[in-house]
């Protein structure tokens, strides 16, 4: 799968066909079909996550998987649904990457993809509507980091230690809630209501 160039001296394969390749949306920019394509994928992991029985027992099983047992879900089988769905989301993006962007394969073309993956998870509270919202942030910030950098002369990793307090305010809760072993107050649930409210 190596480039035949003679040139060539990196690991990479050749470019892909231009059939192949996610066109974009606007000439001259690297805007292209692929985060559509990934609007949709979201919109659909929504859907079954919260509209589906396999969703209700992939959600039951992250919340508490003693509990699900209990009520007769197979966890293992869900766990390895849930590890399924994440590999295959986790190429169906490489291979955006690979179609839209670069054209080809390269040696460390996804450095550091699976921890800012992470991070989105956190700070989008694992709802896919929060995970876009979150990637469209940390997009923003990575790729306005190379022309800070450029422009005013600001370090790239401002940008990381920005993204880190972001993450760090997000925990910040369920971080001074375990030291000082606070108690989150639930809210009543009023299941009946009087003539008055």
């Amino acid at each position: 799968m190596k480039d035949p160039n003679p040139i060539n001296v990196s690991a990479r394969t050749p470019m892909i066909a231009a059939s192949a390749q996610l066109t974009p949306i606007f000439a001259g920019y690297r805007f292209h079909w692929g985060f559509i394509l990934a609007i949709l994928v979201a919109v659909l992991i929504w859907w079954l996550l919260w509209k589906t029985t396999l969703g209700f027992e992939i959600r039951t099983t992250g919340t508490n998987p003693n509990a699900a047992r209990y009520a007769g879900i197979k966890i293992q089988r869900i766990i390895v649904i849930s590890m399924a769905l994440s590999g295959a989301l986790a190429g169906f993006a490489g291979a955006i990457e690979v179609t839209g962007l670069n054209y080809r394969h390269e040696l460390g073309f996804s450095v550091g993809y699976g921890f800012d993956a992470i991070a989105i998870a956190l700070l989008g509270k694992s709802h896919p509507l929060g995970v876009v919202i979150a990637a469209l942030l940390f997009g923003a910030m990575k790729n306005g980091a190379t022309r800070m950098q450029f422009l005013a002369q600001i370090p790239v990793d401002v940008i990381s230690v920005i993204q880190a307090l972001i993450l760090l305010f997000v925990a910040a809760d369920a971080i001074i809630r375990f030291i000082y072993r606070v108690k989150h107050r639930d809210q009543p649930v009023v299941m009946t209501r009087g003539w008055g409210s």
